[in-house]
């Protein structure tokens, strides 16, 4: 029987997957007994680096429940023959709504009226609680990949333009979508209403969101980002808020997880805040731990899978 080591809970939706396969080890085992483990699943909690993988010499893979691995250090798992597989079509329909509900909380400024209603405020006192209505606005989404792609379709549903800009999406996709191509990202933050996020942690994309592309951004437009934290400079994002260049925010991620109490954002009315929950619905998780469970149990029995960040070690185990 394949022992699986994980960091947190497995959703009980899950379990009928490993019965009489796998045993899982953990979330509250000895560390001393991840070396007995073939696989991991990998929540975003713990960092996979050099370090922490000394102690696992006997796996052989590291199945991420996310579409994000910027958690894991794929080149230390790749030196030790670690394949590394992520689930980026499993947490797609829930972030997507996320995104989307985001975008019409902040627009709508429900935080604020919902605040109003329980004190017991009428109309007279909110007549400056004004939402943004979404039909013929332009938004703008910088990465349309799976996300991305969902969140466009549902929004030209409701009458918006969309823009996009992703130097990975062909125009016969963007047609297919309905979008059009920004000529630049410049261009893009330039010209819309609402710009959402859709892109991965990557050394070039780290605090990718900063002072200078805050300062492009049309004023009183609206910021979402369900991404990754990482992807924004919060300074520059407080920055942008605070002297009303943007008209709000809708966030689910932060530099920090989760976000602190008192943290600068939480002084906004106009700031709209979930702790990295996107994905956090009954069908999401099953699909996160389904399609992470199938991967680790397909490289254990030598089956190759769907998902791999680093197919040169599976090349590498088959010569």
């Amino acid at each position: 029987m394949f022992r699986i080591w994980i960091d947190e809970n497995l959703v009980p939706s899950a379990l009928p997957l490993l019965d009489g396969i796998a045993e899982i080890v953990g979330p509250k085992a000895p560390l001393s007994e991840l070396a007995t483990c073939d696989a991991s699943l990998v929540p975003g909690s713990r960092k996979w680096d050099a370090a922490f993988m000394a102690h696992a010499p006997n796996l052989k893979v590291l199945s991420r429940l996310g579409v994000g691995y910027d958690n894991i250090s794929v080149p230390d798992a790749t030196a030790h023959n670690m394949v590394v597989c992520y689930a980026p079509e499993a947490p797609m329909v829930s972030t997507a709504e996320h995104a989307l509900t985001l975008l019409f909380a902040v627009a709508k400024k429900i935080r604020p009226l919902d605040i109003a209603a329980r004190k017991g405020r009428g109309y007279a006192h909110i007549d400056h609680l004004k939402g943004m209505e979404l039909d013929g606005r332009t938004l703008g989404l910088v990465g349309v990949g799976r996300i991305g792609s969902r969140v466009a379709i549902a929004c030209r549903a409701i009458g918006m333009r969309v823009l996009g800009f992703d130097p990975y999406l062909s125009p016969a996709r963007a047609n297919e979508l309905g979008i059009e191509l920004a000529s630049s990202l410049e261009a893009l933050l330039n010209q819309s209403d609402v710009v959402s996020l859709h892109v991965p942690v990557l050394p070039e994309t780290r605090n990718f969101m900063n002072a200078e592309r805050f300062a492009q951004m049309k004023p009183g437009a609206i910021f979402i980002n369900a991404a990754r934290g990482a992807l924004v400079d919060e300074a520059a994002l407080t920055n942008a808020l605070a002297r009303g260049h943007l008209s709000g925010a809708g966030l689910d991620v932060f530099q920090k997880e989760p976000p602190e109490v008192g943290h600068p954002f939480g002084q906004f009315e106009n700031v709209v805040m979930t702790p990295h929950v996107a994905s956090h619905t009954d069908a999401g998780h099953h699909r996160l731990y389904e399609t992470a469970i199938v991967q680790a149990l397909q490289v254990m029995r030598g089956q190759k899978p769907q998902w791999m960040l680093n197919p040169e070690v599976w090349e590498r185990r088959r010569t």
